[in-house]
């Protein structure tokens, strides 16, 4: 008896959690497609890994994790394209702080204020080389 209640509360909330995913179109888009592209997994393997590990509340709230994962993935991006972490991390050339200036004005300009990103990254490629020669 218990157990026929555990099997049914179980299967419920595995279909709970699927249709909360592949009822959220930005979820979809956002997460699961580019996850799914850059493992090259087929997308239906990608939700069950999410359905296996969150909770439902925590798939709800995946929406945030998104927006988390655009800034912090960009960010890593900009420390790359702009070798902060060359200047900053490991010849000290700038202060790690001047480095997190540039890193998140560019983000912000690209996300936030929608600002191409190529033009972002050159507006802080440009404030760096001032900083680099101490005009900043």
């Amino acid at each position: 008896m218990l157990e026929d209640i555990d099997k049914n509360y179980k299967d419920s909330s595995l279909k709970q959690k699927y249709n909360i995913i592949k009822g959220n179109r930005y979820i979809m888009e956002e997460a699961i497609v580019p996850i799914s592209k850059a493992l090259k997994l087929p997308m239906d393997d990608v939700v069950d890994i999410f359905v296996k590990i969150y909770d439902s509340a925590s798939l709800y709230e995946s929406h945030a994790y998104v927006e988390q994962a655009k800034m912090g993935c960009l960010g890593r991006r900009v420390d790359i394209d702009l070798g902060l972490c060359w200047i900053a991390d490991f010849f000290g050339l700038i202060s790690k702080n001047d480095a997190d200036l540039i890193r998140k004005k560019v983000v912000e300009d690209t996300i936030i204020r929608k600002k191409p990103y190529n033009e972002s990254l050159e507006e802080g490629r440009a404030l760096a080389v001032k900083i680099l020669k101490g005009e900043e």
